[in-house]
């Protein structure tokens, strides 16, 4: 349930980006393939800090990392949604 609450909050953040800038045109963010990009974002952006707090890495440690790594996964993530990187 929250699994799937999640998914559908991450879809409707992205289902805003083709209105906020250039990215209209981008298929990645067309409705047929949103569900896909989403589960893209949300493995690439959210899963490995999720993933090492679940492990047990202490959170003052993760942090210090949330800026930084989501500034990398986002730059990365949009760069694929350029160049027709998610089908």
């Amino acid at each position: 349930m929250a699994h799937e609450r999640a998914t559908e909050a991450v879809a409707r953040l992205l289902a805003e980006v083709p209105q906020s800038d250039d990215f209209g045109a981008r298929s990645a963010f067309a409705q047929e393939r949103l569900a896909t990009t989403t589960v893209f974002f949300r493995d690439l952006v959210l899963m490995p800090l999720i993933l090492r707090a679940l492990f047990g890495e202490k959170l003052e440690a993760l942090r210090v990392e949330v800026g930084p790594h989501v500034a990398r996964a986002v730059a990365f993530f949009l760069a694929a949604c350029r160049h027709g990187g998610v089908d």
